[in-house]
């Protein structure tokens, strides 16, 4: 089919290449055949120079100058007015809620225990004197000599007894000090802490619930300084109040108590006040 195509092309081709021939050999005879215009250079014609006086100068008159027509100034117009757009009223700002303070552990100074006096000694009773033996009576028969009558021993003892009681009244009264027991607890009043004063952690139950109120701690202190034992002698009236100031009590420590330079185990009354 290709090779069809291309035989019918082969005329045009041949009738094409001719006529541009042709064009091409008109044109070169046309340029060939235009007649030669020759330009003859003659001679300059003569010209005739005259020289003419001339007056003096006329200047002209001054023409006055037009005054130019007014010029009417259109009015300005009216400027209009301008329509100022509403303000977009500006957002309401709700003042942020102030967050609630956080519940407050309180913790005031122990309460002083004031040491009940120690019991006053209870007089001995003192022994009932013992009957004087009856004496025996004389056989008739055979009478013998009446024996002696012996002292009585139980008025001796109560004698004494009665003088040791009244010396020991007598040293009582003039203030002499007592034998002190050193395993007994001294009662004080105030302690020293080692480091920061424990504050107990305020349950999120009971600051739901409007838990609050008081705990009062005894608290027994080694002569080392540690809390020996912790106990609740006034509850706030919520377990959990009570279990959370016991638990920062255990971890408290104290400066041990001395006197005269000994340390002493002491027992000492803390509150706790939760308050929200």
């Amino acid at each position: 089919m290709s090779s069809g195509f291309t035989s019918r092309l082969a005329p045009l081709k041949i009738v094409a290449a001719c006529t541009a021939l042709g064009l091409h050999a008109a044109v070169l005879a046309m340029v060939l055949s235009a007649p030669v215009v020759e330009v003859a250079l003659g001679q300059p014609e003569a010209l005739d120079v005259q020289f003419v006086e001339l007056g003096p100068a006329i200047e002209p008159e001054p023409v006055a100058a037009a005054e130019p027509p007014p010029v009417e100034t259109p009015p300005e117009p009216e400027p209009e007015p301008v329509v100022e757009p509403e303000p977009e009223p500006e957002p309401v700002v709700e003042p942020e809620p102030e967050p609630e303070p956080e519940p407050v552990v309180e913790t005031p100074e122990p309460e002083s225990i004031t040491e009940p006096p120690p019991p006053e000694p209870k007089p001995e009773p003192k022994p009932e004197p013992k009957p004087k033996p009856k004496p025996k009576p004389r056989p008739r028969p055979e009478p013998k000599p009446q024996p002696r009558p012996v002292p009585p021993a139980p008025q001796v003892s109560v004698a004494r007894d009665a003088a040791a009681g009244g010396a020991r009244q007598a040293s009582e009264a003039r203030g002499e000090p007592r034998a002190v027991d050193p395993d007994r607890p001294r009662a004080i009043g105030q302690v020293d802490y080692l480091g920061k004063r424990p504050s107990p952690v305020y349950p999120r139950i009971s600051q739901r619930r409007g838990e609050q109120g008081r705990v009062v701690l005894r608290v027994l202190i080694s002569p080392l300084g540690q809390v020996a034992n912790v106990s609740v002698r006034t509850s706030s009236g919520y377990a959990r109040l009570d279990e959370a100031a016991v638990e920062a009590m255990r971890q408290a420590r104290f400066r041990p108590y001395t006197e005269n330079g000994i340390a002493y185990k002491a027992l000492v009354d803390i509150p706790f006040d939760f308050v929200l």
